[in-house]
């Protein structure tokens, strides 16, 4: 799913009055909702404000309702039907008129007005005037747009809040999962891993430092030539938090947005002097070692983070740990393990539906390579009826 204001930024939220998708950098984010600008934030506001008109009207015929059965059911007339449905007749009448009124006069509200508290129980404010019925909509509004001061209209510009996301999923509703590599320093496996892809015939998301493309450079043509979705891995693949010391996601010290700028810039800029091509806006964090800071600098260098499908709940991720060689690990799976994970992943659940499966192209085991069970975790999944698809097609509506 992309912006539709940028075709080439990832969007996973929707704008609240209009519902189109929209990137972080088009949030506007207000009264607990998310909006893509200020123009729909006001026309939400003035819808809400339309509506509490509207409630407040209402309750002013069913109040002024009331008082007419009262002074018509002491009416002396033959006929007892004619008190009862006077004042059925009267509020009718009156809340259709206020209806109509209300309608006509929404388009003007959405174009002058935002934060308008249409009566005194709402607004203590004296210059804002209580509802009536002897005046229309349109003359109160424009009555009220008149006494705001400058003190109102600097409530009219809150700053914006922007959230970068860390998409670690696709759609729950369609059989679709995307199978990522992580390209860093070793690429021990990346030929049989495209050899399988191409015979496969499927085309998905990988993730490359710069060292790995001036070192693998024909590899990394072969994989643009394949079709590929070539992702940005930084360029040194440094460490960036905390999280080896401490288990936290704490920014290092030295860390900082020039610094990430570097990396991310630098790697694509030997991506596209390597292929003549542009990378995909998309990144991941060595390591996995990433948060909200760390992520908002990236985004603003252009990539959107993408990391694996973990469930806490459950207590198992779709990274397949291919790169712990060390048997007596704790980590350690065997490639029969790590195929295991992947297919009976919240079988339960869910299963492997929007998931992002994380593996890596090179590896220091001498033997149980998880590239040679590739065939059989592809073969499985298309079994079951689901597509491998690019990170950004999985993210597509």
């Amino acid at each position: 799913m992309f912006c539709y204001r940028h075709p080439k930024r990832i969007a996973v939220k929707s704008c609240f009055h209009c519902g189109m998708a929209i990137c972080p950098r088009c949030q506007w984010r207000d009264s607990h909702h998310t909006f893509c600008g200020h123009a729909c934030y006001r026309k939400h506001l003035i819808l809400q404000k339309v509506k509490e008109m509207r409630r407040f009207a209402i309750r002013e015929v069913m109040a002024f309702c009331q008082f007419l059965y009262e002074k018509a059911a002491g009416v002396p007339i033959k006929n007892s039907f004619v008190p009862m449905i006077l004042p059925i007749l009267t509020l009718s009448f009156i809340h259709t008129y206020t209806t109509i009124s209300l309608e006509k006069s929404e388009p003007l509200a959405v174009s002058e007005i935002k934060n308008i508290e249409m009566h005194e129980g709402k607004n203590k404010n004296p210059r804002f005037q209580t509802a009536s019925l002897n005046t229309t909509p349109e003359a109160e509004i424009k009555a009220v747009v008149a006494n705001l001061g400058k003190q109102d209209k600097a409530l009219l510009s809150p700053k914006t809040r922007m959230f970068i996301p860390d998409i670690t999923r696709g759609s729950l509703l369609k059989n679709e999962l995307s199978l990522t590599f992580d390209g860093g320093s070793e690429a021990t496996d990346t030929e049989d891993i495209l050899n399988v892809l191409r015979e496969k015939n499927i085309q998905t998301t990988i993730f490359l430092t710069g060292e790995f493309i001036k070192t693998y450079p024909e590899l990394v043509k072969r994989m643009v030539e394949d079709g590929h979705e070539i992702g940005n891995h930084s360029l040194t693949h440094p460490h960036l938090t905390t999280f080896e010391e401490n288990f936290k996601q704490q920014t290092l010290p030295d860390i900082n947005k020039e610094f990430i700028t570097r990396q991310l810039k630098g790697t694509a800029g030997i991506f596209k002097e390597t292929t003549g091509k542009d990378m995909a806006p998309l990144w991941r964090a060595p390591y996995g070692e990433q948060n909200a800071e760390i992520r908002q600098w990236a985004y603003e260098a252009g990539f959107t983070h993408v990391g694996w499908t973990a469930d806490r709940r459950i207590k198992q991720s779709l990274d397949s740990l291919d790169w712990v060689s060390n048997e007596e690990s704790e980590f350690y799976h065997s490639a029969d393990e790590i195929k295991d994970r992947i297919l009976n992943f919240d079988k339960d659940g869910h299963e492997v539906k929007g998931g992002i499966v994380l593996m890596h192209l090179g590896t220091d085991r001498k033997e149980s390579h998880v590239s040679a069970k590739l065939p059989e975790i592809i073969d499985s999944l298309e079994q079951r009826g689901y597509r491998i698809v690019k990170v950004t097609e999985l993210l597509k509506k």
